[in-house]
């Protein structure tokens, strides 16, 4: 349970909901793309209802292929499995037998009906095609060697034929998953420091998430301490010109952890914190509370009277993970204090791997919140993802051995589909 506990309090740190690899297309008044879009995953120019480009040579691809990544932790690390599913209407677990192993946080992504791999050790991206009758072909792979020695976290597809690398917290490089060749590295932008300290020393982390709207990037920054057990109360947001491959602006915000991005139907982004600041705000004694900020259609800055307190919205409980299920509904996940016995000085880890969460829905024309029907109580790091014009979430148990998955109405209904071992992380149309 230690090494658990380790492992994923890092998680914290590098993701808290599912960042697919999201092609972009279209001019800068487009919608925003979020980077948990899995209908765009990989599928530049391609339409939800379509099939994605074959593997090699573009060749058409008549049968739909959906992957589902889970991790299994032990005592020396964790292990990825990749799993290959016909279709998402199923009810069977998803066993692991015929499942793709790859060693530590080894996140996939999809990539024109191929595969892309991030080594879980070393700092590379393999290419995988998947044949008709599901066999693994492994293809070119690219090192990052010369811009760190840490396992890359992810792609950021910018373009048909671009995709962002992160590296050293701050720091991305453009490269061609078409090519395998490298472009232009974006260093760190100048407004955001490296570090900032008051009681102590806390470290610039990049949000896991980011939206692309035409070509502007938004990512997010937090500060956090090296065990995200502490969290400044503000962020920053970079804007990077994809084209340029240049940061343009950076934009406080007052939230701690900025780390899930989403958007509503006309293109108005929101950014919210992920679930592990939310042990970090109950135990902090009122110092930290966490919320959401919007940055409207077409503009590049925060409407400082949209900002929202998750506590204000949940009966003053804490909350994350804001993510919109339809036009003026989205979902958030909450932690129910009253079911734990905290005592005054509550534990950091009794917050963390309680199994007191559940997901909520928030309705922005009505401003009403209300706790989700149809699923219960959970372990905190649920997982949401956009497949084919339907919304779906991993919910995992509070030890983080299993995860059922649910599909979420646009009312906000959960509807039980199947369960996995391990934590699911990650789901998206490969085909």
């Amino acid at each position: 349970m230690v090494a658990l506990r380790l492992e994923l309090r890092r998680f914290h740190g590098v993701m808290s909901a599912c960042l697919l690899l999201a092609a972009a297309c279209g001019d800068d008044d487009d919608v925003a793309t979020s980077s948990s879009d899995a209908v765009t995953a990989g599928r530049a120019g391609s339409s939800p209802s379509q099939g994605g480009a074959g593997g090699a040579g573009g060749a058409a691809q008549a049968k739909p292929l959906y992957a589902i990544e889970s991790m299994i932790f032990g005592d020396t690390g964790q292990t990825s499995y990749v799993a290959l599913l016909p279709t998402l209407d199923r009810t069977e677990t998803v066993e692991f037998s015929d499942a793709r192993e790859f060693p530590g946080y080894a996140p996939a992504d999809p990539w024109k009906g191929t595969l892309l791999v991030n080594d879980g050790e070393t700092p590379q991206v393999t290419q995988f095609t998947i044949t008709d009758k599901d066999a693994w072909d492994e293809g070119d792979t690219l090192l990052f060697s010369d811009q760190t020695s840490l396992p890359l976290e992810r792609n950021i597809a910018v373009g048909d034929d671009k995709a962002y690398v992160p590296f050293d917290r701050t720091n991305f490089i453009a490269w061609n998953p078409d090519t395998f060749e490298k472009g232009a590295e974006i260093g760190a932008p100048d407004q955001i420091p490296l570090m900032r300290g008051d009681d102590q020393e806390l470290l610039v982390t990049r949000g896991y998430s980011h939206e692309l709207r035409g070509s502007t990037l938004f990512q997010p920054y937090y500060w956090a301490d090296s065990g995200y057990k502490t969290y400044s109360q503000a962020s920053q947001i970079s804007v990077i010109d994809t084209k340029a491959d240049k940061v343009t602006k950076v934009i406080d915000a007052p939230c701690p952890h900025l780390h899930i991005t989403t958007h509503d139907k006309a293109g108005n982004i929101y950014l919210s914190n992920g679930m592990g600041s939310i042990p970090a705000a109950v135990t902090s004694g009122g110092s930290l509370h966490n919320c959401f900020v919007k940055i409207p259609a077409g503009q590049d800055s925060i409407d400082e009277s949209a900002t929202v307190n998750f506590r204000d919205i949940a009966d003053g409980r804490e909350g994350s993970n804001l993510y919109f299920i339809s036009d003026k509904l989205a979902l958030f996940n909450v932690y129910h204090a009253e079911r734990d016995n905290l005592g005054p000085k509550p534990d950091f880890d009794k917050v963390d791997f309680s199994e007191s969460y559940h997901l909520w829905t928030y309705n922005f024309e009505t401003q009403e919140a209300k706790i989700m029907e149809g699923i219960g109580y959970s372990g905190g790091q649920s997982v949401v993802f956009s497949i084919d014009d339907r919304v779906l979430v991993t919910v995992p148990a509070a030890d983080y051995s299993s995860t059922q998955v649910y599909e979420i109405s646009t009312e906000g209904e959960a509807k039980k589909l199947f369960d996995v071992n391990g934590w699911a992380f990650k789901m998206f149309r490969v085909r």
